[in-house]
């Protein structure tokens, strides 16, 4: 398909400093078997070399730039304004698009009408060599109660109908600095069927320390934020979903016990994972090694922290 001047896809890049892998994240937008796209490239006030990056490329790359630096949250609200394609992707600037990544989920969404759709992720380390691969677990459909036990949607391989986050409008919350992502996407899957393309279609660079202690204490209390939201306003989801929802809420309790765990706060964390005990063996396997004479470093390892 040749490009048009009304693109079909708008691949959103939010960048702040991010020159280090940049020029092989845009690459494989270019490199897509499916050509009838634009970048949106948000610039949240970088401060290296992004900018000039960016001129390599030609006019399907359409170049934004803020003054201020912004939560990653307004940053993409921003961005999906600028955006003019009948659907929107997303691209961090250290990831990677595998080449048939927008064609495969075009044809999905076309076919089936879905308003979102996602995909697998391979993880890679920052030289690229290759972590491990994560295929999407669900199937397409209304898939709420699932992501409730098994939230696996990898944000670069993510596609939204625009006209539906127009109609709605839906964004990313501002003040979340762990779930935005999770808040938009949960929204989405408790309202309409969602296409999942069970493949590779991106590559995820995994960072050591990409989570901060700071985000780490935000899990528990920004995704509860969420699926309060959700049933608040549809309380049949209660009805619908009760065993699932019960597993959700398990689960955001023990991303608290972990962050204490963290914070070497280990009483705290046993009284936090002491009402879920029987929710999973996980738990109940990382309340009993908390009375062991183990080396907190170990704990968490255990736990890939």
């Amino acid at each position: 398909m040749g490009a048009t001047a009304a693109p079909y896809v708008s691949v959103i890049m939010n960048c702040y400093n991010g020159e280090k892998f940049l020029r092989e994240a845009i690459d494989s937008v270019f490199a897509q078997s499916f050509s009838n796209w634009e970048i949106v490239f948000f610039d949240n006030a970088s401060v290296d070399n992004s900018a000039d990056i960016t001129r390599e490329y030609d006019e399907r790359l359409k170049y934004f730039k803020i003054d201020n630096n912004v939560c990653l949250g307004e940053a993409r609200n921003l961005a999906m304004q600028k955006a003019t394609g009948k659907y929107i992707a997303f691209l961090d600037c250290d990831d990677l698009y595998l080449s048939h990544k927008l064609e495969d989920q075009v044809t999905l969404m076309d076919q089936r009408g879905f308003v979102m759709s996602y995909g697998g992720a391979a993880i890679i380390r920052e030289d690229g060599s290759l972590v491990k691969e994560r295929l999407a677990a669900n199937s397409s459909g209304h898939i709420f109660g699932c992501l409730l036990k098994n939230y696996d949607i990898n944000m670069q391989s993510v596609m939204l109908l625009r006209s539906y986050i127009l109609e709605f409008d839906l964004s990313f919350p501002t003040d979340f600095q762990y779930g935005p992502d999770y808040d938009l996407f949960m929204d989405i899957s408790a309202q309409f069927e969602v296409g999942v393309l069970n493949q590779l279609v991106v590559k995820t660079r995994l960072h050591a320390g990409a989570l901060t202690h700071k985000k780490l204490h935000r899990i528990r209390d920004e995704l509860k934020s969420t699926i309060d939201r959700l049933v608040a306003r549809d309380p049949s989801l209660k009805n619908r979903y009760s065993a699932e929802l019960s597993q959700a809420y398990s689960k955001f309790e023990f991303y608290e016990a972990v962050y204490l765990i963290t914070s070497g706060s280990i009483a705290m964390a046993r009284a936090t994972l002491r009402p879920i005990l029987f929710s999973r063996w996980e738990y109940m396997v990382l309340y009993v090694l908390l009375f062991l004479p183990i080396p907190k470093r170990y704990v968490l390892r255990l736990l890939n922290r």
